[in-house]
């Protein structure tokens, strides 16, 4: 059991916020911005000065959530990217781990690339687009090293994700949204993901395994997402299906059927269906 601090680095960020709000006030250490932010250290991954002094110790744990995550935008500006994704995360790992923290890294389920039939972590990994390489090339520097722990999220699904925040806002203008097909995922509750993190840094020794998978107990096509959504709180949500344009598929998989049984058993029961969280985000409005 983990008897230190914990650390978020990207405390402002979608997964890293959340966390940064469930950590009890006794073990929580400080949480990170890439730019200067009250209450928030400010840390540039690609910027090794930043990290130099922080307050890593022996027994503490870091939550590394922060990365530039768009898949276009790590195409585009691959040197940027990674800069901030392979260079300066590695070079902060090294620098956590040598003072005797341990490392939670948040990677990505795309470092699978596209598979239809289900699978779990011990599938070979066949990166999709530039984001999974970077992330898979930090996974490959550190897998061996008993104080780093890697988690690959599917789409985390809450209220305030992207495409959830997208069809709530066509479903209050009266407009029709426009999905994806094919486009499937394992979509997992973001309270899950806060939940088995913080499982995983309180039970470390209890699960020995490098990469665990974090995804939804289904794997589902944004049209399941949408009409989950409408029944759970955006009756008037209509939609239309279109196909993508070729070159959305470039950077991301079609299909990602993942899954685990080591998510479960962190959190003591089954990880949430999207129905489900669908229900509890909506009620919570």
């Amino acid at each position: 059991m983990a008897t230190g601090k914990y650390f978020v680095i990207g405390g402002r960020g979608y997964v890293g916020a959340a966390l940064s709000l469930s950590i009890p006030g006794g073990v929580f250490g400080f949480a990170t911005a890439s730019s200067e932010s009250e209450g928030f250290l400010r840390l540039r991954l690609e910027a090794p000065q930043d990290f130099g002094n922080l307050p890593i110790a022996d027994g503490d744990v870091v939550f590394l959530t922060a990365a530039i995550s768009a898949p276009d935008i790590c195409a585009r500006e691959h040197d940027r990217a990674w800069a901030v994704n392979v260079t300066g995360t590695s070079a902060f790992i090294d620098s956590a781990i040598a003072r005797g923290g341990r490392v939670i890294f948040f990677s990505s389920d795309t470092v699978y690339g596209e598979r239809e039939d289900e699978f779990d972590e011990r599938a070979a990994c066949k990166p999709a687009g530039e984001y999974a390489v970077m992330k898979h090339e930090v996974e490959r520097r550190f897998v061996g090293d008993p104080s780093f722990k890697a988690i690959r999220l599917s789409y985390v699904f809450s209220r305030e994700d992207k495409f959830t925040k997208y069809l709530a806002g066509c479903a209050q203008r009266n407009e029709e949204a426009e999905l994806f097909h094919p486009f499937f995922r394992a979509i997992v509750h973001r309270d899950d993901v806060v939940d088995g993190a913080l499982a995983l840094a309180q039970r470390w020794d209890e699960f020995p395994q490098p990469i665990i998978n974090f995804g939804g107990p289904k794997v589902l096509s944004r049209i399941d997402f949408a009409n989950c959504l409408r029944q759970a709180g955006l009756p008037n949500l209509k939609y239309r299906v279109i196909e993508p344009e070729d070159d959305f598929f470039e950077n991301r998989p079609r299909v990602i059927a993942m899954s685990s049984d080591i998510l479960p058993k962190l959190l003591g029961r089954p990880s949430r269906n999207l129905a489900d969280a669908a229900r509890i985000e909506f009620a919570s409005s």
